[in-house]
């Protein structure tokens, strides 16, 4: 399972791409850009509330407080260094920020401007930013530090203000056309068989002109589940309809929808047979490794809006091959969505066939171009929502360098993958001397060109129009 650890015919490959995707950005191991100045921290023994009564190191007596007028040696650094010449190195922390690179590993990745945003959840200890970007302009492709968004104090855990408003755990996040990005912080330090509960499951809307939180809005406890598990979302919203915007939050482990208007700040749990696991679907071979997982619900993708005003959402569950959609006309509709029996308001599109186990994926909507990371194959696939299943296409497989597609997102006309040999980090021993977590992207047109999904929407003007 991805978080919290915990048909009968194939599916059809027509073609391969001759284009497919280029690698972006490549990690043999997380590392990010440590503060230029010197955090200040006293250590204190006792227990604080805020976080469980546990303390930093999963110890009760060591809790990190602020303390301006103290000076302490750094817990990291280079040895010989003092406080007055001390400078900050690009593979060694300093202060009392804790870092492990083992149990750093990035599950997100998304795009606005020139920011690729990565977030890095707290699987462990020892993950010092949940939040991360790097420039898009930065010529250094290869173990790119990553940069805390918004800023270092804000990703720090705990808190060092001690004001428990500090990102916790981030898993993925949606930029919106209006300049926003939009994310739920899980609140959770997945200790294995300890985890840490520091906040409640928190969806956070932030200005990314200002670099602002704008909002924050906490999901009700009785819309959560013991095993739910929030790891993605989709936002509802034009450029017109900036403060009328709808957010899709998959429960995958409590297997249901949270659904969240922003002028109505409120949210409604939708229920349905479909947003659980495939019993026959959950057996996963990646890697090496032989495991199964009962992930349900896992991602949600949006179509362009259709002439009544509403979109489809499309979605699947990991441990799942079907593929089904709804309409955001009933979503948005609390009374209507969570009635107790839906009629034929959700929709089998159809079976995609045997190994199409699907993570995160995303339609680019001027084409209705839809690409999905299928895991048991290492690859990403295409298929045009306007074409039956079985076109569905390979755009790019490589068992070695795409191990573990875990996040698809299309922005401006690119498609974007994350792949980050996770099954390895979780069932094995991943190599830090070799690549373990890629960035790659391409065109949507030549991302597509020689596939299925390649339409005459791509043909024809030579402009990468889409018509």
């Amino acid at each position: 399972m991805e978080l919290f650890f915990s048909g009968v015919f194939c599916l059809f490959i027509v073609s391969v791409s001759s284009s497919g995707l280029n690698l972006e950005f490549s990690w043999t191991r997380i590392n990010y850009k440590w503060p230029s100045k010197r955090q200040r921290f006293r250590r204190s023994n006792g227990v604080n509330p805020r976080y469980g009564g546990r303390s930093y190191n999963g110890n009760a007596d060591s809790i990190i407080f602020e303390d301006p007028d103290l000076e302490v040696k750094p817990i990291f650094g280079n040895v010989g260094q003092t406080s007055e010449n001390l400078q900050v190195a690009n593979d060694e922390p300093v202060g009392d920020i804790d870092y492990q690179y083992e149990n750093n590993i990035p599950m997100g990745a998304n795009v606005w401007k020139n920011k690729l945003f990565i977030t890095v959840p707290r699987r462990r200890l020892g993950v010092p930013s949940t939040l991360n970007y790097v420039s898009l302009d930065n010529p250094n492709r290869q173990n790119t530090p990553l940069i805390p968004y918004p800023n270092w104090s804000k990703n720090l855990y705990p808190d060092p203000r001690n004001t428990g408003q500090n990102f916790v755990s981030v898993y993925r996040v949606a930029a919106d056309p209006c300049d926003r990005l939009w994310f739920v912080d899980t609140g959770l330090i997945e200790l294995p068989g300890n985890p840490i509960r520091v906040r409640p499951p928190t969806l956070i809307i932030m200005d990314l002109n200002t670099d602002q939180i704008i909002h924050s809005f906490e999901i009700p406890e009785d819309q959560l589940r013991p095993n739910s598990a929030l790891a993605s979302l989709s936002i509802d919203v034009t450029k017109s309809t900036c403060g009328d915007a709808f957010a899709y939050i998959p429960d995958l482990g409590g297997y249901g929808l949270i659904v969240y208007s922003l002028r109505e700040n409120k949210s409604w749990r939708v229920s349905h047979n479909y947003f659980y696991l495939e019993p026959t679907a959950g057996e996963f071979f990646v890697s090496g490794h032989r495991f199964q997982w009962n992930d349900g619900i896992f991602s949600t993708e949006l179509t362009s809006p259709k002439q009544n005003g509403y979109r489809d959402l499309y979605f699947h569950s990991m441990a799942g091959t079907n593929m089904y959609k709804v309409s955001t006309k009933i979503l948005r509709n609390e009374t209507a969505s969570t009635r107790s029996y839906h009629e034929d308001d959700f929709q089998n599109i159809g079976d995609r066939g045997a190994q199409s186990q699907t993570s995160s994926a995303d339609i680019h909507e001027p084409s209705g171009v839809m690409f999905l990371g299928l895991v048991n194959q290492d690859a990403l696939a295409c298929w045009s929502t306007d074409r039956p299943l079985d076109t569905i296409s390979l755009v790019q497989r490589d068992d070695k360098t795409m191990i573990y597609p875990c996040d698809v997102k299309v922005r401006n006309d690119k498609v974007y993958l994350l792949t980050n040999t996770m099954p390895e980090f979780l069932f094995g021993r991943l190599n830090y001397d070799t690549v373990n977590f890629r960035v790659w992207s391409n065109t949507v047109e030549n991302a597509i060109a020689g596939t299925m999904c390649e339409t005459t929407r791509f043909r024809g003007n030579g402009r990468g129009k889409y018509y």
